[in-house]
């Protein structure tokens, strides 16, 4: 069973990522183009900006460093950008979207059971997450308290992994896995732990294997499924 991309993805209510000025037509260099030569410059810019968001924070880190570092000017850095907050969204949104297209990948995997569909999908979310530090410190720490913005941004990236998980809590109860129930807020409730647990993970000095992360985040799901059809009986006898 695959579930199909449209299924898994809430409708993008959030705009894309703050740019500045369109880049206009002008000739190319070294035989490529002006577009080509701008779109370098502003993954230059987003690599750089992975690398100094997550050593040295995104507070600590002005805009002069970004271009330094990605090497191309401040006039340019403006093409692409109208601030310092629009390169941490966009490269937010960048590792959302290659994450988002890592477990819809997983998805497509044909002859298993809901649930080793389920844990697929959770393995390649942290997967994707984790495989880079730098990548779990943007998604996890360094967007956290910056502005109201960003606030929506992540929260309508932890309702788009939500939304993916509660697919699978309404098939399960198709399935009879999981008794008749609303799970929304169970699975939201479920991507909050993840995430706290990929900070842990982060922090730790001496970070343990990530299938140990894995791990407990099947765990978790395990007590979610197990605890509602104990709930289930539970109020199954009080009513006999």
């Amino acid at each position: 069973m695959a579930l199909k991309q449209g299924d898994a993805t809430v409708a993008a209510s959030v705009p894309a990522a703050g740019v500045g000025t369109v880049v206009s037509k002008r000739r190319g260099y070294a035989g490529r183009t002006a577009e080509q030569l701008a779109a370098e410059r502003r993954q230059r810019l987003l690599d750089a900006a992975l690398s100094l968001f997550s050593e040295r924070g995104f507070s600590r880190t002005p805009i002069e460093l970004l271009c330094s570092t990605a090497k191309v000017t401040t006039r340019h850095f403006y093409e692409h950008f109208d601030s310092r907050e629009a390169v941490l969204i966009a490269l937010y949104e960048q590792i959302n979207l290659e994450t988002r297209a890592t477990v819809m990948k997983a998805l497509q995997v044909r002859g298993k059971t809901i649930e080793e569909l389920m844990f697929a999908a959770i393995d390649a979310f942290v997967e994707s997450c984790t495989v880079d530090t730098r990548r779990t410190r943007i998604l996890c720490v360094e967007v956290i308290g910056v502005s109201s913005d960003m606030f929506e941004r992540r929260r309508h990236a932890v309702h788009e992994f939500a939304t993916i998980l509660n697919l699978f809590t309404r098939q399960l109860v198709d399935a009879g896995g999981l008794p008749p129930g609303d799970y929304w807020h169970s699975s939201m409730a479920l991507i909050g732990a993840i995430r706290e647990l990929m900070i842990e993970w982060l922090m730790t000095k001496e970070r343990p294997p990530i299938d140990t992360v894995h791990g407990q985040i099947k765990g978790l799901f395990r007590c979610l499924i197990a605890g509602a059809g104990a709930l289930n009986r539970e109020a199954a006898k009080l009513e006999a």
